[in-house]
């Protein structure tokens, strides 16, 4: 990987937008995401907009863009920004959007006042209210600060007349427990949302989540009893690692199946829909279309490069900083790119042909697999079954071993 400055154009002009917005009132324990601390008066926010407009038309101009099927807003917290900075970041970006462009703001419940709900439904804003839990023991657990209730914020936004919200949760938090997933479940089923991600918690080194995880998991260590150590590390605690594999892995059967049954449609490892309300942002970039990233940390997939803006707001938003930012740019090769093909398709349950990414393939795996129900070949590709779709991460990992 190495630091450029220039930007290579892609051989089709991306339709899809992503802008990273990296400021939260505060982040949460478990976030690895690159994000800092700020409050909606903080000026840097009005600075951090126009960064990204100048940002945006350098890359308009230069990549060709003549039409956006989908914008994503995510962070950090996008609806910190509040409805002035999101009003004009979408005004600049509105005579390229399609009659059906999709535009997503990733939210938080404390952000949903009656002004942001009447803006999103006016402005046909799709909604993806960062909930984690409805219950406020388990937000706490993962670090929420936030007293504002997901539940009414939800509320809220339909009432104003929002027809595409989605609830971002997480499942395997410290202390949580099957009769608090349910709970979640009741909930879901209560207010009806058009989609639902539902995360399995992945505790990173470092966060402060990590570090609780892991003097949790030294003091369970020193337990004088192995029976007792077993224990320690087995079951929910506040702080220490929270499940077994095991255990997760039946709190994320609960999720599918429990989704399932209420009418969602399970269409990636994470995400469910209603009819028609899948994230068409997500889809095209699981589909390995290119999408441009704009603002701090933001990452873009264009003709066959990947490449990552530097994640440093300070740098972003110097005094007379003009033209693009610093970033790493890393050029893919037929082989990852195959790679990420099926990766992808693992985790949506897309069929791929066989012919051509065989290459990438351990024919030894394949066939392993097959017999054990976690893919199947049939007319010339190949496909990840629902059983596999439960563990597509190991799935892959075993047909990409003897290549990696």
């Amino acid at each position: 990987m190495t630091a450029v400055g220039a930007v290579e154009t892609a051989a089709r002009p991306p339709r899809h937008l992503y802008v990273h917005v990296p400021f939260c009132r505060r982040k949460c324990d478990y976030c690895a995401f690159y994000s800092l601390e700020a409050v909606p008066d903080d000026d840097r926010l009005d600075r951090f907009v126009e960064r990204v407009l100048a940002e945006w038309e350098v890359e308009r101009a230069t990549l060709g863009v003549g039409s956006l099927h989908s914008v994503y807003v995510g962070g950090g917290t996008p609806s910190l920004l509040g409805v002035e900075r999101l009003e004009r970041l979408l005004d600049a970006l509105a005579p390229l959007l399609t009659p059906r462009a999709e535009v997503t703001a990733e939210t938080n419940p404390e952000d949903v006042d009656e002004g942001y709900a009447e803006w999103a439904a006016r402005r046909g804003v799709r909604v993806s209210l960062g909930a984690q839990s409805f219950l406020e023991p388990v937000r706490e657990a993962l670090g929420r600060t936030a007293r504002a209730d997901p539940a009414q914020a939800f509320r809220a936004l339909r009432e104003a007349g929002c027809r595409n919200v989605g609830v971002d949760l997480i499942f395997a938090a410290p202390g949580q427990t099957p009769a608090d997933l349910e709970d979640d479940l009741r909930m879901v089923a209560s207010l009806g949302p058009d989609h639902v991600s539902w995360y399995e918690l992945e505790v990173v080194a470092g966060t402060p989540l990590g570090r609780r995880t892991a003097a949790a998991s030294a003091d369970s260590g020193r337990c004088t009893s192995g029976m007792q150590a077993s224990a320690a590390r087995e079951a929910p605690g506040d702080d220490g690692p929270a499940f077994d594999s095991d255990a997760r892995a039946g709190m994320y059967r609960t999720v599918v199946r429990g989704l399932e049954r209420l009418g969602y449609i399970w269409y990636e490892v994470s995400n469910f829909s209603r009819p028609r309300r899948r994230c068409r942002h997500n889809v095209a970039v699981w589909r390995g279309e290119d999408y441009l990233g704009l603002g701090p940390a933001a990452v873009s997939t264009l003709g066959g490069v990947r490449r990552q803006n530097a994640g440093d707001v300070d740098v972003y938003l110097a005094p007379g900083k003009a033209g693009l930012p610093r970033r790493d740019e890393e050029r893919l090769d037929e082989s990852t790119r195959l790679r990420e093909r099926l990766y992808l398709a693992a985790r949506t349950g897309a069929p791929v042909p066989l012919a051509e990414v065989g290459s990438v393939l351990d024919p030894r795996a394949v066939e392993t697999l097959a017999a054990a129900g976690f893919v199947t070949e049939r007319g010339g590709t190949l496909e990840v079954t629902r059983k596999g779709r439960f563990v597509a991460d190991a799935v892959c990992v075993r047909l990409f071993r003897a290549f990696c």
